[in-house]
């Protein structure tokens, strides 16, 4: 399946590849944020323009701030964890922390199998458990299925789409995802349709119109 991987996206999922591979083994979800912190900021002691980008994108102190700029700042620790904080929708580091639901690894791989196209596989595991398909993401930002078909608001490391996502999200929508759920992401709440306005991936894929035509109510 052809997968539009931006290329921020996948130099995110390479940086942080061996924290990601064992994010099944925490103990809880603020202990893989953590190890998430840890690394980003190593990234930043070794001046990685991927971690800075990230900080960018996410730290709610730093939004739209250049690497350049931000390497002028003398970052610390604790602005790694805000800025992971802040990418998986919580406010600030203290409730990352206090965080220790584990992971639900069958939402976990599902939201996975989308968002390689693995349709066939994800049709055989929504059949089995059909409550997956109004779930919510135990990150702060409480995103469903559907919002991370649309590429944006949610973890920048799953920010890819599969070429046959259309079909997916139809699928979805056909077996009862609600369209109208929200994720709390950009100080407010927001549908699948309403990010995805402003969502930059759809578009570069050229899958943005048909993704419209879905969501839109």
């Amino acid at each position: 399946m052809e997968i539009h991987l931006p290329k921020a996206v996948a130099e995110s999922r390479e940086f942080y590849a061996e924290v990601l591979a064992r994010r099944a083994t925490y103990a809880s979800i603020g202990a893989h944020l953590e190890a998430m912190a840890l690394r980003m900021w190593e990234g930043l002691q070794a001046g990685n323009d991927v971690v800075f980008m990230e900080i960018s994108g996410f730290h709610r102190d730093h939004l739209g701030r250049s690497p350049e700029v931000l390497r002028s700042l003398s970052l610390k620790e604790a602005d790694c964890r805000q800025a992971i904080a802040n990418e998986y929708g919580f406010s600030r580091w203290t409730e990352v922390a206090a965080l220790w639901l584990p992971y639900d690894m069958l939402y976990e791989e599902t939201v996975d199998l989308m968002l390689a196209g693995e349709i066939e596989q994800l049709k055989e595991r929504i059949g089995k458990n059909p409550a997956l398909l109004q779930q919510k993401s135990r990150y702060g930002h409480r995103a469903t299925l559907l919002h991370y078909a649309v590429g944006n608001g949610v973890e920048i490391w799953r920010q890819q789409l599969p070429m046959n996502l259309p079909d997916i999200v139809g699928f979805l929508l056909e077996k009862g995802a609600s369209p109208w759920a929200k994720m709390q992401v950009y100080g407010g709440e927001y549908t699948a349709a309403e990010l995805l306005l402003s969502s930059m991936h759809p578009r570069n894929a050229g899958i943005f119109e048909e993704l419209r035509s879905l969501l839109d109510t």
